[in-house]
């Protein structure tokens, strides 16, 4: 007996303790799932969490949509340029499927004039969203009867008590609607931060390019995530962008997954045919802005650039410019395979792209590799076929022989001096072996067989070099 009144205590407490728990959280709502808070809220950096209570219950009449690359825009200044009270739901990571889960709850609200929507090739990559098993789904439904795994949720708990009892002085940066997860004062940018992925990255791209989906498939998941949406919604104005990566980050992919980077080219010419359909589309490149994507100084790592980046998009966006039409969208995909072809890394100092010509003409080097000790190196073979230069190469020693009428040069891999008709000739660099093919400096090898370097600057294209080539 008393075995069975000690349960039927137990059972009681556990359903008082229960209500009572449930009933703070409901009340306080940490996460703002049921109405705007009627105190000072604590937000929660878990966008996946945070963005649907925000999307129901806030007032707004245009949302940002994307990854992390929109995460540094700011609400207030996008609404002033674009005419609008603008509410930020980016999600960082976030796939199209991830996106456009935000986007419907935003829009059943039946608040939605215009989206702006940063559109990366990745989100269309992928049909999942993060960590499946434990995504709040029950956030984004409406259906009441699976809310205990928010009402229930221990993290809810404690984000309740601290939202009501932490000082108002107490994290900041969650108490500002406007600024929310957005990371531009905490960051450092500048080439050091952009090499230093840049490293890991030649690895990491070179694993992941066998898993690169079909294009096929990849239209598919377009179709089915954002095209379906224009066609339910032709009352929204859509506004798309392809965020400005920087060129090193594109040149990765060029060079490493090279499936990826021509998947990446053929989707954006075919999401712009598909946009061309709808009257309330518009779609902006800036992916080959070189005033952008050259400049290392703007980007905390390959891919995300600063706040002031963010607000050059929306300033670009207001006036119209970077618009892709039938007349460019080519032009913009060519721009940028030129752009990464032509790309000279340099770790001692800005990337810039480079063009060669000889005596004015336009000669072809099928591959510009990193520089050393600030000089650019070229395939040796290629180099001595566009000057007219005989070339000889013995593998055992790993010495290359050019010759051009009467000055014979004698160079070995990894060598600091070269043989000049016999003569020690000291180089500014050493020829090496890069990705299986013999890459020598440019100027030093010019130089050593009589010939001239003309070094020009493009003037309206400050990361764009010539160098002409000269022979006696």
């Amino acid at each position: 007996m008393k075995n069975i009144r000690f349960v039927i205590t137990f059972l009681i407490l556990v359903i008082l303790f229960s209500s009572v728990v449930g009933t703070f959280v409901y009340v306080v709502d940490p996460l703002q799932q049921y109405r705007k808070a009627s105190y000072s809220p604590l937000f929660s950096g878990q966008q996946r969490y945070q963005n649907p209570g925000l999307a129901k219950n806030y007032t707004y009449d245009m949302i940002i949509i994307g990854s992390s690359m929109t995460e540094n825009f700011v609400p207030s200044k996008v609404g002033e340029s674009l005419d609008g009270n603008v509410l930020k739901l980016s999600i960082e990571g976030s796939t199209a499927k991830e996106q456009r889960m935000i986007a419907d709850v935003a829009i059943h609200t039946g608040q939605v004039k215009k989206i702006l929507w940063g559109l990366d090739y990745f989100s269309v990559r992928e049909n999942s969203v993060r960590d499946e098993e434990s995504f709040p789904f029950y956030l984004y439904d409406e259906n009441k009867w699976n809310d205990f795994k928010y009402i229930f949720n221990i993290s809810n708990v404690k984000h309740a008590f601290g939202a009501l009892l932490l000082p108002k002085d107490q994290y900041a940066r969650f108490r500002n609607l406007d600024l929310l997860n957005n990371w531009d004062s905490s960051a450092q940018y500048g080439p050091d931060q952009v090499f230093a992925k840049w490293k890991e990255a030649r690895f990491a791209e070179q694993t992941t390019s066998e898993n690169e989906p079909s294009l096929d498939v990849v239209k598919q998941r377009f179709e089915d995530h954002i095209i379906s949406l224009i066609k339910a919604h032709p009352e929204i104005e859509f506004t798309f962008y392809y965020p400005p990566y920087s060129i090193v980050r594109q040149q990765v992919w060029y060079s490493l997954n090279p499936a990826r980077f021509s998947n990446q080219q053929a989707m954006k010419k075919y999401m712009f045919e598909q946009f061309s359909n709808f009257n309330n589309v518009k779609v902006f490149d800036f992916q080959s802005d070189s005033s952008i994507t050259y400049d290392l100084s703007l980007y905390k790592d390959l891919s995300h650039h600063s706040a002031g980046v963010n607000q050059s998009i929306i300033e670009a966006i207001a006036a119209d410019t970077h618009r892709v039409t039938k007349e460019n969208v080519d032009l913009n995909n060519s721009m940028l395979e030129q752009q990464v072809q032509s790309l000279v890394i340099n770790e001692n100092g800005p990337v810039f792209s480079l063009s060669i010509t000889m005596d004015g003409q336009a000669v072809a080097m099928k591959q510009i590799t990193t520089t050393s000790k600030n000089q650019v190196r070229v395939p040796l073979k290629d180099f001595a076929m566009a000057a007219g230069i005989e070339f000889s190469y013995d593998i055992p020693s790993k010495t290359a022989t050019l010759t051009r009428e009467n000055v014979q040069a004698i160079i070995t891999v990894g060598e600091s001096e070269a043989l000049v008709n016999g003569q020690p000739t000291t180089l500014e660099a050493p020829i090496q072996i890069v990705q299986n093919r013999l890459v020598a400096p440019l100027i030093a090898i010019t130089r050593i067989l009589d010939g001239k370097v003309e070094i020009t600057n493009d003037q309206h294209h400050p990361y764009f070099i010539n160098y002409d080539l000269s022979f006696k």
